[in-house]
């Protein structure tokens, strides 16, 4: 059949065909503002492949990417008009990978996508967009990206509605999982069924059976066989359920399912979250949990394992987890993290640290188009290789924030960083989840849920944070809001700007990473990128002046007449008052003595300087070039060992 005949039946049956490219991977649409066309049979020719508005056709496409999600989808999903591809090794056999419902009827409202705890997609519910469709060829995921042909398995007209859809859709992706992970007929069904009781309590029983049924089902060996005695799994799964209301019965959670079948337990617990409702631990529709320690507890195995810490930012920031960056406001937090984009997009270092290059999603929410193109230019970044940079607004946290995460992470060949710019842009306001919480609370419930997405997906997240103006002892706890940052972070870091000043200081604190402080200073040359540069570490540059000062002290000291010192001589010329300056004071003396920088008077306690006054400038800085004890006079002045008895000194 010639392509505008195809396109004809399309349009009179109703479904909105979109001409698609044959190069490439099939897929593609080179015409502006298709999403939006209603194209004409006369729009088509025999180079194009077609596609569906699933859009315009007020269609969702329940679009099943794995194998594993095609065969439950012939489990859960309604039957409804369903499109799939042929098998490129066995030629009559069809894989049904589409299956199309009327949005009218349906509880899905926005895009949706699970994927494996690897990353890989097990399916998607698109509610806009492009599907190939018939009698197209194009690449398919579910055959390493091979190119098959599409066919419709029954006639458009049957496409139905699907109230339940939603909950349909992640039966099918939570079973897909289940598939890849359970090893066993024996406890792993056990903790199955005490979770979907506990967190299910919309499911009866027998669904709980039809649900477990099927994942045991799926289970085959390599003849393609069942592996489980159904009947067996089936006596499991009753006598769990019988014993459900004993309240001493050990039923299982997320964590302990996790345990037994070896999920990571932040993605168990999101994985539960797709079906039913996952308690607040502690609250009052939590179940009593009773766990035997013993028996889960880590083994030696699990201490023995390699386990080896990667880096974002060496030695600073690691490669996955949560991160919160804060400081006052107009301080040079957004900057210093679109720097951090660039140099990971790109490759390079930052602040003095080398990066690990990758694809970069930065969500700078408190920009606009023209504010953020003025930054750039700034930065010197206008020629580089963009990370995917959105502004304005997007989804908050359960608003499709996740989903649209997991879809970028889904799409970027090596997704290593997100950035968002602030946190309060995407933390939902006044949700029923949370509405009778206290601000710990509310705080740890939405940063969970990106802290679980940077552990599924394996990648970094950062968001950036205020200070409050409230002065508080502990720094850390001037982050605003509970200290919920401070509690589900993996680690913490800060930026302070000396005000009036381009000098500033970034500090780090967390549970992967040793702490730690390092100076910086704001390049405001126009001739160069308007940037942080890294100057030093904190501690050293610190360490350094308090040295100078000690020299300078003790040289006015000498100069009136006191060439051996205690410390307390000292504190009076440099006006310590405190005793952490006193006790920082006489602790580098000793440390500079063990290094020869001071000689030990004749006195107890005392110290002199190992050369003569002219050595030091005013500024208390040792002099360089002639030095005076450079002088071969056989004396090894450098490295006196202050700790012998045997002194020899020209000086």
């Amino acid at each position: 059949m010639k392509a505008q005949q195809i396109a004809q039946t399309y349009i009179d049956n109703k479904i909105v065909p979109i001409p698609l490219n044959k190069s490439g991977d099939g897929k593609g649409v080179l015409i502006a503002n298709w999403q939006n066309i209603y194209f004409e049979a006369k729009d088509f020719n025999e180079s194009n492949n077609f596609g569906t508005n699933i859009g315009l056709n007020n269609w969702i496409d329940v679009d099943l990417d794995s194998k594993n999600a095609v065969f439950f989808g012939a489990k859960f999903l309604k039957n409804t008009l369903t499109m799939g591809i042929l098998d490129p090794e066995i030629a009559s056999k069809v894989h049904t990978t589409h299956y199309f419902y009327n949005a009218e009827g349906s509880n899905v409202k926005e895009y949706k996508c699970r994927t494996y705890p690897d990353g890989k997609t097990i399916a998607e519910l698109r509610v806009e967009g492009n599907t190939v469709v018939e009698p197209s060829i194009a690449e398919s995921k579910l055959f390493d990206k091979k190119f098959v042909k599409r066919k419709f398995n029954n006639s458009p007209g049957v496409i139905c509605e699907d109230k339940n859809l939603y909950n349909n859709f992640n039966k099918v992706c939570v079973a897909s999982v289940l598939q890849t992970v359970i090893a066993s007929d024996n406890m792993p069904f056990v903790k199955l069924t005490s979770c979907l009781k506990r967190y299910c309590p919309n499911w009866t029983d027998s669904e709980i059976f039809d649900f477990c049924e099927a994942v045991a089902s799926s289970i085959k060996g390599k003849g393609g066989r069942s592996i489980f005695s159904w009947k067996k799994i089936k006596a499991k799964i009753k006598s769990s359920l019988n014993n459900w209301e004993k309240e001493n019965t050990k039923a299982a959670g997320y964590q302990s399912f996790a345990k037994e079948v070896g999920l990571d337990e932040f993605y168990c617990r999101e994985m539960f979250e797709w079906i039913g409702k996952v308690p607040i631990e502690g609250s009052k529709e939590d179940r009593k949990t009773i766990i035997d320690f013993k028996q889960m507890a880590m083994s030696e195995n699990a201490f023995l394992r390699e386990v080896e810490r990667s880096y974002l930012a060496a030695g600073l920031i690691c490669s996955v987890g949560l991160y919160v960056v804060a400081g006052k406001p107009k301080q040079g937090k957004s900057r210093l993290m679109k720097d951090l984009a660039y140099k990971v997009q790109n490759g390079g270092t930052w602040l003095g640290h080398s990066v690990d290059e990758g694809d970069v999603l930065l969500l700078s929410l408190e920009d606009n188009e023209d504010s953020m193109n003025i930054d750039i230019k700034a930065m010197g970044l206008q020629y580089r290789k963009k990370p995917t940079t959105f502004v304005d607004q997007c989804p908050s946290l359960e608003r499709g924030l996740v989903e649209s995460i997991e879809l970028w992470h889904k799409q970027m060949d090596n997704p290593k960083l997100i950035i968002i710019d602030t946190f309060q842009k995407v933390k939902p306001m006044g949700s029923q989840k949370t509405k009778n919480a206290n601000a710990y609370e509310v705080d740890y419930h939405y940063l969970s849920q990106l802290h679980a997405t940077a552990k599924n997906l394996k990648i970094c997240i950062i968001y950036v944070h205020h200070l409050s103006q409230a002065d508080k002892s502990h720094s850390w706890d001037k982050i605003m809001g509970s200290t919920g940052h401070q509690g589900v972070t993996d680690a913490m870091y800060m930026l302070d700007r000396v005000e009036g000043t381009h000098k500033g200081t970034f500090k780090g604190l967390g549970r992967n990473i040793p702490g730690f402080e390092m100076d910086i200073e704001w390049n405001s040359n126009p001739k160069e990128p308007m940037t942080f540069q890294y100057v030093g570490d904190t501690f050293e540059i610190k360490t350094k002046e308090h040295k100078r000062s000690i020299f300078k002290a003790m040289k006015q000291l000498a100069l009136d007449g006191q060439s051996e010192v205690k410390p307390s001589d000292v504190y009076k010329v440099l006006n310590f008052v405190s005793n952490k300056e006193k006790g920082t004071c006489n602790t580098n003396m000793q440390r500079m003595r063990k290094r020869g920088e001071l000689r030990e008077g004749e006195k107890y306690g005392t110290y002199k300087l190992p050369y003569t006054l002219e050595s030091y400038d005013d500024d208390g800085n040792l002099k360089t070039g002639d030095e005076p004890w450079t002088v071969d006079d056989g004396v090894n002045h450098g490295e006196i060992d202050f700790e012998a008895d045997k002194i020899k000194s020209n000086h």
